[in-house]
């Protein structure tokens, strides 16, 4: 079944994953606020709403998830405040809104379904499109690193951020093709990565990823600047959720996925290894968060038949407990980016 059908909205809306277990990871409960952090197509909100006498204060910087949130309101009335805002936000909203706690966090990571489905947009690299990748108002674009950006510079990106084992390669093909024409489509930006390293994702044993995925990953995590955010918003949002509040999170890559149990570890003093992902918990033995269930989950074989995007989906949660949160300032930063990134302004 394609999944854009199935999905809040209809065609280009995100299919809500995991729906039932992220309502139980939220321990769900009447009259409590809640918040959505990537409201996308709204799915996730709806199915609280329906099922739970609450409130949400949602959030997505994606301006496309403006109507589709005027819908709902008009459902569910007062009982769902949507802001046009990075997650990022939440804080400074909650505040203005004199919300001093919440009952619950849920950030549904990574690009929607209604993102990838538009060629518009350049998420993809299997439907022509500009090289664009702009969750929200940025400043650049993929068209901006790919056309712009030093060659090391984007060696780097491809490495750290998609995790590319042959990004050399893929940045000098790059920068050769670069020298005479512009690269102003994905598949142009595709065509390019499949020439030059094409043959050795061919020769892996198995199943493998199309040789683009990592690099267009790469490039729409720096664009959209989405470790950087995240780990901003989960250090500012720690001391909004109350006793017994609870954080979720669905992760759909490694990289990701690594980050949020990385920080998730360290807020529940599970892990005492040092990272550069990890906030530094003074008192080990009393964290200010614990795992109602390590485990992490995944979608079931009936749920990935249905909507295969979501093969990939993990989620993890945490519960807040009374002991005190201490934020330390000196640890996971974009500094070196944050450098490269002025350069191509």
């Amino acid at each position: 079944m394609d999944s854009r059908n199935t999905s809040t909205g209809g065609p280009y809306y995100h299919t809500p994953v995991m729906t039932k277990k992220v309502l139980d990871a939220l321990s769900l409960r009447g009259g409590s606020v809640f918040v959505d952090g990537t409201f996308g197509g709204g799915g996730h909100s709806s199915a609280i709403l329906d099922l739970f006498d609450c409130i949400i204060i949602a959030t997505d910087r994606d301006v496309n998830s403006v109507p589709i949130a005027k819908k709902l309101n008009e459902k569910y009335q007062d009982r769902i405040n949507f802001y046009n805002a990075s997650y990022t936000q939440i804080p400074s909203l909650l505040d203005s809104l004199s919300i001093k706690k919440v009952d619950g966090l849920l950030l549904d990571l990574g690009v929607s379904s209604m993102q990838i489905d538009d060629p518009k947009r350049g998420f993809s690299f299997q439907n022509e499109g500009p090289l664009d990748m702009r969750m929200g108002k940025n400043a650049i674009s993929a068209f901006d690193v790919v056309n712009k950006m030093k060659e090391e510079h984007l060696s780097e990106i491809i490495r750290d951020f998609g995790e590319e084992k042959h990004s050399r390669i893929i940045a000098s093909r790059i920068n050769d093709y670069r020298q005479k024409n512009t690269i102003n489509t994905t598949t142009q930006l595709s065509d390019i990565i499949n020439d030059a390293v094409g043959n050795f994702y061919k020769k892996q044993k198995g199943a493998h990823i199309h040789p683009a995925t990592r690099t267009f990953q790469a490039i729409r995590v720096f664009v959209n600047n989405e470790f950087e955010e995240l780990y901003a918003l989960l250090m500012g949002i720690c001391d909004y959720i109350k006793l017994g509040g609870r954080i979720a999170i669905i992760t759909f890559h490694s990289l990701e996925d690594r980050i949020v149990k990385n920080i998730f570890d360290h807020l529940t003093g599970y892990s005492s290894s040092k990272s550069r992902y990890e906030p530094k918990i003074e008192d080990q033995t009393n964290p200010p968060f614990i795992y109602p269930d390590k485990k992490f989950y995944k979608p079931d074989g009936d749920e990935i038949t249905q909507n295969p995007r979501s093969r990939s989906a993990k989620l993890r949660y945490i519960q807040r407990t009374e002991h005190l949160f201490r934020e330390n300032l000196d640890i996971y930063s974009m500094t070196k980016y944050k450098r490269i990134l002025k350069e191509l302004k």
